[in-house]
């Protein structure tokens, strides 16, 4: 077993070619990123012709203590740290509800200062806005909240099993990472594996490190906790439907990709009746190395770690005679996903933490910021194509689509999304302790970054934003009118935590 296995490196051709011999992966073929801009207008992606796409000049890069954005656009707060701390995701929920697209609910999740803030302050908001005077949106009065006073029920599996002491329910949602939206119009909130405040308040340190998938109606939000997605330091995650309809949802963990599968299918008549399908299916783990989703099974786990001989893979910080007596059964192995994974010799990546589909041909894009030790300090972003660009299959190409550096002017990869003309948002994540030093100190402040495909590759990264201090931004949710939201998160400085509305001005 290699100490750190090797994130393969394809040719170009090999890549396209196994993509497949419909007329859109062949217009692929033949000119490389390019027709992904086209492919997303041509799916019906792209906003009317009435909304184009944002055009700024880039910002040079930024040391100050101040949010500064491109010229000829203005940031407008929606809420700041007294409501939720340390938002690191934002997704549009609805825009136009009621009085046009004038109002709009945002969807926050959010992480506690030093994982300790109040109980309240923990966990994820659904928030209402309104566009008022000159085009500013503001939180127009209420919210919706989830948080660590929150009961939630258990799904799946692990729901009743040794791994959760038995328990079927489960007390708050914590140190939530990023999140997701469903088909079906429910709302995703990944969990941390560790957080300081549940310690000291006595919870199960089994009961957190899932997915919570939110219900929301007028009145409040109702959530349960999936384990059939994996128990692990959750980042981002999309979800796409197969064409075989099954659900399939994409998640970046601390160490490894995942993919889970539902059992069941897809009925778009069933609305939130779709929520049983996050209850039952297969979760699989990425070998970039080969191509491959290797299902986490109990049976090839126990094989492997019986072998008196077997060393443990980097990554993993247990003896084997530990996981082999923690891992008897199939909620086990869901319970401690990554360390599973990471035994059926999954890719052990640097610090994942982006995940986007193209909106054009749903290729996968997945980002990590990188590991300075072992020389790929300004990480990278992946492309993952599966083969026949089905979602359900357990085979697929990858192929490293930008280098974190200098040339393509941009640094620790974060938080990603795609806006509708097909052009990818990179948020960047330089760890506080590096920003403005050595390798990092020609990157500045972290960044909003947009990247625009130009032939078979990116176009250098263009700043749009940059936050303040030693903070964060968000990858950015895009409104059918040009607004983007965006939200900023300080761990040493809450004062600058905001969830935020940037617009022309």
């Amino acid at each position: 077993m290699n100490e750190n296995r090797n994130q393969q490196s394809i040719s170009r051709r090999k890549f396209l070619a196994y993509l497949g011999s419909t007329a859109a992966t062949a217009a692929i073929a033949s000119s490389g990123l390019s027709p992904l801009v086209e492919s997303a207008a041509a799916s019906g992606s792209a906003s009317s012709a009435a909304v184009k796409p944002i055009a700024f000049p880039q910002l040079a890069p930024q040391k100050t203590n101040r949010l500064t954005v491109a010229s000829g656009y203005m940031t407008s707060p929606i809420t700041s740290s007294s409501l939720l701390s340390n938002a690191n995701y934002i997704r549009q929920v609805e825009y136009g509800q009621g009085n046009l697209e004038n109002t709009g609910v945002l969807w926050a999740c959010g992480q506690t200062v030093a994982h300790e803030a109040p109980l309240s302050g923990s966990g994820s908001l659904l928030i209402d806005i309104q566009r008022r005077h000159k085009g500013l949106w503001t939180k127009s009065g209420s919210f919706r909240e989830l948080n660590a006073n929150s009961r939630l029920a258990f799904t799946g599996p692990v729901r009743n099993a040794r791994s959760l002491n038995g328990a079927s329910i489960a007390q708050g949602v914590w140190s939530n990472g990023y999140g997701g939206k469903t088909p079906w119009g429910t709302m995703l909130a990944g969990e941390s594996l560790y957080n300081k405040g549940a310690h000291k308040a006595g919870i199960n340190p089994q009961s957190y490190g899932w997915t919570a998938e939110i219900h929301s109606n007028d009145t409040g939000i109702t959530a349960n906790k999936h384990t059939a997605l994996g128990r692990f330091s959750h980042g981002s995650m999309n979800v796409a439907i197969a064409a075989s309809g099954h659900a399939v949802v994409y998640m970046t963990g601390e160490q490894v990709f995942f993919k889970y599968i539902s059992r069941g299918t897809y009925d778009p008549a069933a609305g939130v009746g779709n929520s049983r399908l996050l209850e039952d299916g297969k979760l699989y783990a990425a070998d970039l190395s080969n191509g491959q989703w290797l299902e986490l099974s109990v049976e090839p786990i126990r094989r492997i770690l019986s072998n008196p001989s077997y060393r443990m893979p980097a990554g993993v910080q247990r003896l084997r005679e530990e996981l082999l007596d923690m891992l008897k059964e199939q909620a086990d192995v869901l319970a401690y996903a990554e360390e599973s994974a990471l035994v059926l010799g999954a890719t052990l990546l640097e610090h994942a933490r982006g995940v986007a589909l193209h909106p054009g041909d749903h290729s996968v894009f997945l980002s990590q910021t990188g590991n300075d030790r072992a020389g790929h300090g300004h990480g990278s972003i992946i492309r993952m194509v599966e083969q026949n660009n089905d979602a359900a299959t357990t085979d697929f190409q990858s192929d490293q689509i930008v280098t974190g550096g200098l040339r393509s002017a941009i640094s620790s990869p974060g938080p990603l999304a795609f806006d509708p003309f097909g052009r990818l948002w990179v948020a960047t994540d330089i760890a506080a302790e590096q920003l403005h030093q050595g390798a990092y100190a020609p990157f500045g402040n972290n960044a909003l970054y947009m990247l625009t495909p130009s032939g078979d590759a990116f176009d250098k990264a263009q700043a749009f934003a940059y936050a303040p201090g030693s903070a964060v931004l968000s990858a950015p949710a895009f409104a059918p009118d040009g607004s983007i939201f965006a939200a900023v998160c300080s761990l040493e400085h809450p004062e600058h935590n905001a969830v935020i509305a940037i617009t022309k001005a």
